[in-house]
């Protein structure tokens, strides 16, 4: 994910100033010796100045935490079947560093629809922003049930990315050294609507996800005093994150416009 404000990338911008991208191409139901084609890109969070009520962000929609230095995150969440409406897609994921940040490790889910009335697509990723987002073969389905994290190891300077579909019974796991300017100086729980070629796509009608056991350097998003990130372009909201759950560490984010 590119730094904060986003700034468009052929790769994979992420975290962009809250209005984060993160895309890429899956089938639902891969061949075990098939990998898909990247078709987006996500990014650091493209979002406007924080308001009282959280941020706001052309490109991500969820809860974030900033203001101090962070080495993990997870959450829990069940796979939206999106409707092709339009030609869009949404990427649904946890990461660190992309609010503010030029970096952005991150892992999560893709959804997407290649044409109006199409067939959706569906994958799981990882990146390390600025490096492109590396898809993996396992599939993914509606309704399956992911887990993912990112964790920073400090003393050996890694991250490492894990993603489990708990309904198909995979897990994917990869570490990958920290960039120079990364900084750790965010972390996020975001449905995202993510670049192609530089330019961010549609965002897919989702209709609504619903992350649980979401945790920050493990304590809940309350206890961690993460912000609701809303995203909305041009004066139209797209999606919106709901409030906490009264155990802080669980909220609905709801697809509004594409």
């Amino acid at each position: 994910m590119p730094p904060h404000p986003f700034t468009p990338s052929v790769t994979r911008p992420r975290l962009r100033s809250f209005a984060g991208g993160g895309a890429a191409l899956l089938l639902c139901a891969l061949p075990a010796a098939t990998t898909p084609a990247l078709a987006s890109s996500s990014g650091v969070s493209t979002a406007a100045p924080r308001a009282a009520a959280g941020i706001t962000s052309g490109n991500w929609s969820g809860y974030a935490a900033t203001g101090s230095t962070y080495h993990s995150v997870a959450a829990t969440w069940i796979q939206p079947r999106i409707t092709c409406s339009v030609a869009g897609a949404v990427s649904i994921w946890v990461g660190l560093d992309g609010q503010g940040t030029r970096t952005v490790e991150q892992t999560g889910t893709q959804a997407e629809c290649a044409t109006v009335n199409g067939t959706p697509r569906y994958f799981a990723w990882w990146e390390n922003y600025p490096d492109p987002e590396s898809p993996y073969r396992d599939a993914v389905r509606p309704g399956d049930t992911m887990t993912a994290s990112v964790v920073y190891d400090h003393g050996h300077d890694t991250y490492t990315a894990k993603l489990t579909d708990e309904t198909l019974g995979w897990t994917e796991t990869k570490s990958f050294a920290r960039y120079g300017g990364a900084t750790n100086g965010s972390a996020e729980v975001i449905a995202e609507a993510p670049n192609r070629n530089g330019s961010r796509t549609p965002l897919a009608d989702f209709g609504s996800v619903t992350f649980t056991r979401a945790a920050i350097d493990g304590r809940t998003l309350a206890a961690a005093s993460a912000t609701t990130v809303t995203m909305a372009r041009n004066g139209v909201t797209e999606a919106t994150a709901g409030p906490l759950a009264s155990g802080g560490d669980s909220f609905t984010d709801t697809w509004k416009h594409s």
